[in-house]
C-alpha cells in the first residue's frame, strides 16, 4: 500500500477548493491527506516536512500567495508549489519563477493539462 501524499490547497473559493481535491482524487492513485488553507498565513501554518505538495492561489485575504511561497520556499526549499490562478498574465508568470514557485496553473483549469503537471511532481500521477 502507498503512503499517503499530504498535499495542501491553498484556496480561498469553496469551490475552487472542491474542484482541486475532486481532480487530485481522480488523478493520483496513491491515498491522499489534502489540507484547506483558505489563505497564506494558514498554508505556511500547515506545511511541514512531510508536505509532498502545495497548490497555491495568488489573491487570498490576510497573505497572499506569492508572500506565502516565498516564506515557504525559504523553508521548505524542496517541497513543490504550483501557482494555480486566474491571474495569469506574465508579470505573475515571472513573479512565480522568481520565487521558486516549481510551476504555474491558470484558471479554469483543464484537466489533462493538470495531470500531465502533476506527473512532474507527483510519480503516482497517470
Amino acid at each position: 500500500m502507498f503512503k499517503p501524499l499530504n498535499i495542501i490547497i491553498s484556496e480561498d473559493e469553496q469551490l475552487n477548493f472542491v474542484l482541486l481535491q475532486r481532480l487530485l482524487q481522480r488523478i493520483i492513485k496513491s491515498p491522499l491527506n489534502i489540507q484547506h488553507a483558505v489563505n497564506g498565513q494558514q498554508a505556511i501554518e500547515f506545511c511541514n516536512q512531510h508536505t509532498d505538495l502545495i497548490l497555491m492561489d495568488i489573491e487570498m485575504p490576510i497573505m497572499n500567495g506569492f508572500d506565502a511561497s516565498k516564506i515557504l520556499k525559504e523553508k521548505f526549499p524542496n517541497i513543490p508549489i504550483i501557482i494555480q490562478t486566474a491571474h495569469c498574465s506574465k508579470d505573475h508568470r515571472l513573479k512565480a519563477q522568481q520565487l521558486g514557485c516549481n510551476a504555474f496553473l491558470a484558471k479554469p483549469i483543464i484537466r489533462k493539462d493538470f495531470e500531465l503537471l502533476l506527473s512532474e511532481f507527483i510519480p503516482v500521477a497517470c
